[in-house]
């Protein structure tokens, strides 16, 4: 019989006698696995939780505020306020073509809306039908946005925010409803998706109503922009687009293209690189120590794979005084600690599984839970985590075995 097959045999043998060390080994196993998964599974959720909620502002977009000129330029004062009107939007698109959309928007502040007996005052925006990207408008099933058939026909259409709806309609089917704005009946055609925000300007978009805003100058008044919004084209660079943008007002209302305050400017790109790097560090920390868990885990296996085989050198002596090979006994001992670690470390990963589901099925309300987002298992990871401790193991267990083989039996009988 061969060396490998009769240290298997033994294996088998001898693999359930003392049940105390081997649930040892399978818990420190399973430990560290499940340990340096939820860490990095939690970070992972947090991630993907804080780029969802930057997401929710929509596509990237970059959102321009009007101000007023800080210095002076070829002859003229500064404090002089700038507007955006529908022109200037024009001449931007025109001007530079690396825009993909762009679009302004007016706002209403503490619009009284009433439906039946039902009133509520909220924040009524005038949007065109490009919002549902640029701004991430996104209805309901059920529903729909503002299209362009609406714009051009100034319709009485209301898209409404998730909180909004229930705050005016509770439970009740709003879709096809008629709501009074300021007196004025609206049709309600859509409600928007619930959405987490992280970044906002105005108001979070679940409590606000959006009408066409060709309709919202009919009803209010044609009145400059509150703010302009664009999206830039995929291939083209956002920073040089900006430049470009601020130069185009800059000859329009004639103020130094490098006077920052005439224009502000917030791309929300920035804020995906600066979520990213911040959530890279936390990853990072997270991944520090989760490897400090899965040492520790380790040194306690080794430590107590070592004392296992040290019990054993009696019963090793016994082995070879009956004839059994050195690599049998060997391999018997790495074997015994390649299983142990493997179904330990399978465990883990179980366990881990088995943890993130319940924390997924369990109807989590605090908004300071929610921001935490839901953990994300990594099982590639956790066949990496495995795999450490298995070396780990087969290392701890193969040196005092070497040690215990290399003993005269005789002098391997006599250890106490």
């Amino acid at each position: 019989m061969r060396a490998w097959q009769q240290g298997l045999g033994m294996m088998w043998h001898f693999l359930g006698r003392g049940r105390s060390r081997p649930a040892s080994i399978l818990l420190a196993v399973a430990w560290g696995t499940l340990s340096m998964m939820l860490l990095l599974g939690f970070g992972e959720g947090l991630k993907v939780a804080m780029l969802t909620r930057g997401a929710s502002l929509g596509d990237r977009p970059v959102i321009l505020w009007p101000g007023s000129t800080t210095k002076p330029w070829q002859g003229l004062k500064p404090g002089r306020p700038v507007s955006f009107l529908e022109e200037d939007l024009v001449a931007v698109k025109r001007e530079v073509p690396e825009i993909d959309q762009i679009a302004g928007e007016r706002r209403y502040w503490g619009a009284d809306m009433r439906w039946g007996t039902k009133s509520v005052s909220a924040q009524l925006t005038g949007v065109m039908p490009c919002y549902e990207r640029v701004r991430a408008h996104y209805p309901r099933a059920g529903g729909r946005f503002i299209n362009d058939v609406d714009q051009a026909r100034a319709r009485r259409v209301l898209f409404i925010g998730a909180k909004l709806k229930d705050r005016l309609f509770g439970p009740a089917k709003c879709i096809g409803q008629t709501v009074f704005v300021r007196g004025v009946p609206f049709t309600v055609i859509g409600v928007m998706i619930d959405k987490k925000q992280s970044g906002m300007y105005g108001g979070p978009d679940d409590e606000k109503a959006s009408i066409p805003l060709s309709t919202f100058e009919s009803v209010f008044g044609k009145q400059p922009y509150r703010n302009v919004i664009y999206t830039v084209r995929p291939e083209s660079p956002s920073k040089e687009v900006q430049s470009k943008v601020r130069e185009v007002f800059a000859r329009r209302y004639h103020f130094d293209p490098k006077d920052e305050s005439a224009v502000y400017i917030w791309d929300t790109a920035d804020n995906e690189v600066e979520i990213r790097k911040i959530m890279n560090g936390i990853e990072a920390f997270l991944g520090i120590v989760g490897a400090m868990t899965l040492l520790v885990a380790g040194v306690g296996l080794a430590n107590m794979l070592f004392v296992m085989v040290q019990r054993r050198t009696r019963e090793i002596g016994l082995q070879m005084a009956i004839g059994a090979q050195r690599a049998a006994v060997t391999a018997q001992i790495i074997g015994e600690s390649l299983v142990l670690a493997g179904i330990g470390g399978y465990l883990g990963i179980g366990l881990s599984w088995l943890i993130v589901e319940i924390v997924e099925r369990i109807p989590i309300k605090s908004e300071g839970l929610q921001f935490l987002g839901k953990p994300t298992l990594s099982i590639p990871l956790g066949v990496v985590t495995v795999v450490v401790l298995i070396g780990i193991a087969c290392l701890a267990g193969s040196l005092p075995a070497r040690r215990a083989v290399r003993l005269n039996p005789v002098e391997a009988l006599r250890h106490e």
